[in-house]
Parts: structure tokens; C-alpha cells; sequence
């Protein structure tokens, strides 16, 4: 058995559903202790409570938005150069956790500070996470100006860390056939919780929309007009208006929906996406506006053949048509397509611990000063 401690960032909550897919096979045979900031650890402290697997708070980075919901880039930059003395203060403050438990391995999913505590104390480091597919895959298919973002974008993720002895890329595309990626890198499925793998498709007519944040009326218009009943989640209200039912915030009741929904509506999130493909749903994706992250999985989602992307502030009765028209062509690309990574990530991670469960003095290693010298 080995000790591993994991941490997250918090920003949205797809890096806490990832995390929680891992955990859930990791602590059959591991100890696990988390880090978590803001969303992350709400989410995750309830669902660990009282088990084997602890968990800590810790501080994170968040972008920053503009009144019109435009994820403001520059805002986001300054606002974590601001913060980062004291975001990097919590690096000292981990050194007794790793000197008491002694973890033979770090993951992290997009944060910065435990892996830094990681080179500090001389214990490797994996990453896990969608985000480095903007420095792991070539991206060649991009149009030039998803593909210039996508370059102006990867420096943000190589200051997170870029001395991980592994790096897994989770995402429901994949790099082009042929493709060339670096030795250390491993592109696997999105990482599915058995929540989502226990649930069996159905098809009860209705749509799923989700939202990080509440969608503007123009948004809410045009689901209206599919003439279906859509069942709402994230519009920061409960109810119901018209063929719109706003559902409460709830992991378990939005599984059950998506499972037997007919097609999702979402903003352009990794997780999500991969989650409705294993059900077979297809997805009308609408990145938010100024997300360029969220810009390229539309694009690549259209790609995959398994939905439409469309602007959300270009959304409206006319495209909400177009997607229903199209739908059952949509559905049928994704049927039979493999999308869990969990196998292939629980065999890696085992490799991983195995050679690196090895006896060694971690308070020594921190003395010498040594960064990422255990391999």
C-alpha cells in the first residue's frame, strides 16, 4: 500500500468529478489524502466525510470575469500574479504533512502549490488533468485562431508545473492519428465516476441543459422554443416556467438525468462532454463567451461528429432547431466509441507507484535540497 496525496484546483467542477473517478479505484488498494480549494472542496469534503480518504483545504487561483460573463484574461493573469505570495505560502505550511506521512507519490489536477511542495520535499509528481493538452498534443487540426489562442494559453498551464515525471491528458478528443507526443505523456478517455458507469441509457424525451452560471434570457428563449421539456441545472433557481423545470444543484439527480435525457445542453466542458458521449447523449455545446478553452473542445467536439458547438450568446430558436433536426446523425457517431480512460490511468498510476514506492528518507531529500530527485 502507498501513500498519495492529491490536489486539485478549483475552478469549475470537472476537476473534482475527475478526481473523485481516481479516488474511487485508487483507495481500494492506496491511502489517499486531498487538497482541495473553494468548489473542489465542497464538493469532495461530503463525499469522503468519515472514510478512509482525508482531505484539506487549500487556497487556489480563479479566473476572473467581466460583467457580460467574458472570462476576462488579462483581470485573470494580474489578479494570480497578486496572489501568488500567498498562494506559495501554503508550500511551507505542507512540509509536516509530507514529513509525518511520508506520500510515495503527488497527483495534482491543475494545481499549483502541492506540486511545489512536492519538489521541495524530493517526491515525484504526476499530472493528471485536461488542461495540458494545450502543451501535449500538436493541435494542427485547430484553425489559425483557435490555434494561436491555444498557443497563448499554454504558458498559463507550464507555470502550474512542468517537472511531473508523467503527464495523463484526460479529454474525450484525441490527437490525430499519428500524431507525435512526448514519451512521458498519455492521452486516455475522459475519467468516469461509477456513478456514470453504473447508469444504464434511456431516452425520456426531455433535454438536459447545464450552466456554470445563471444563462441569460436570450439562452432560456431558446430552449424554450425546442418544444420539449428541458430540465435546467446551475440557473441559480428552482421551478418551473412554461416546458423549463430549474432543478436544484445535485450530483445524483443530474446523473439520473443525463441517462435518460434525449441530448444535452451545456457550456464546452471536458468532463461533461465525455460523460454524455459513454451515455450515448449527444451535446449541443456552448462555450462561454471569451473561454477559449471552452472554444476549442466545441470545435473539437464538432469534430468527433457527436454534436454542434455554437456560441452562447449566439444561441437561439433557429440553431436550437437545427441541433433537434440533426440529432439522431449525431447519436449515431457515438455509439460503440470508447470513452471511459480509467483502465489505462489505473494501470499507469500502478507502474508508477510501484517504482516509486521504494524506501527513502524524505526529510533528507528535502535537506539536500534536491528537486525531483527520487525517479
Amino acid at each position: 500500500m502507498a501513500t498519495i496525496f492529491y490536489s486539485m484546483s478549483g475552478e469549475g467542477r470537472g476537476h473534482a468529478t475527475r478526481v473523485k473517478a481516481i479516488v474511487e479505484d485508487l483507495r481500494e488498494r492506496h491511502r489517499v489524502v486531498l487538497f482541495a480549494p473553494e468548489q473542489a472542496f465542497e464538493l469532495l469534503a461530503p463525499v469522503f466525510s468519515g472514510t478512509d480518504v482525508g482531505i484539506h483545504r487549500l487556497e487556489g487561483l480563479n479566473f476572473r470575469y467581466r460583467q457580460d460573463g467574458r472570462v476576462d484574461y488579462p483581470r485573470s493573469l494580474v489578479g494570480s500574479l497578486v496572489d501568488l505570495p500567498r498562494i506559495f505560502a501554503q508550500v511551507e505550511s505542507l512540509r509536516p504533512k509530507f514529513l509525518l506521512e511520508r506520500p510515495d507519490l503527488v497527483i495534482t489536477d491543475f494545481d499549483p502549490v502541492l506540486p511545489r511542495a512536492a519538489e521541495t520535499m524530493g517526491v515525484p509528481y504526476a499530472s493528471i488533468d485536461h488542461q495540458h493538452f494545450l502543451t501535449a498534443f500538436p493541435l494542427t487540426e485547430l484553425p489559425a485562431k483557435l490555434r494561436w489562442r491555444a498557443k497563448a494559453m499554454a504558458p498559463f498551464v507550464h507555470a502550474f508545473h512542468r517537472r511531473q515525471i508523467m503527464t495523463i491528458v484526460s479529454s474525450f478528443f484525441a490527437p490525430l492519428p499519428g500524431s507525435r507526443i512526448a514519451a512521458d505523456v498519455r492521452a486516455v478517455g475522459v475519467l468516469l465516476g461509477r456513478d456514470i458507469l453504473s447508469q444504464v441509457p434511456r431516452d425520456e424525451g426531455f433535454l438536459l441543459a447545464y450552466f456554470r452560471r445563471a444563462p441569460s434570457a436570450k439562452v432560456l428563449d431558446a430552449l424554450a422554443a425546442s418544444g420539449r421539456e428541458v430540465r435546467i441545472y446551475g440557473a441559480g433557481r428552482t421551478g418551473r416556467a412554461g416546458n423549463l423545470e430549474f432543478m436544484s444543484v445535485g450530483r445524483d439527480g443530474f446523473v439520473k438525468d443525463l441517462a435518460g435525457c434525449h441530448a444535452l445542453v451545456a457550456t464546452a466542458g471536458n468532463q461533461l462532454v465525455g460523460e454524455a458521449f459513454h451515455l450515448g447523449k449527444p451535446v449541443l455545446a456552448l462555450p462561454e463567451s471569451g473561454n477559449w478553452e471552452q472554444e476549442i473542445n466545441g470545435f473539437q467536439l464538432e469534430r468527433t461528429g457527436g454534436g454542434m458547438s455554437v456560441p452562447m450568446q449566439r444561441l437561439d430558436a433557429g440553431r436550437m432547431g437545427r441541433f433537434l433536426e440533426l440529432v439522431d446523425g449525431f447519436r449515431l457517431r457515438i455509439e460503440g466509441r470508447e470513452s471511459a480512460g480509467n483502465p489505462q490511468v489505473a494501470q499507469e498510476l500502478e507502474e508508477l507507484i510501484r517504482r516509486m514506492a521504494q524506501p527513502r528518507n524524505v526529510r533528507s531529500v528535502a535537506r539536500s535540497g534536491a528537486v525531483g530527485a527520487v525517479r
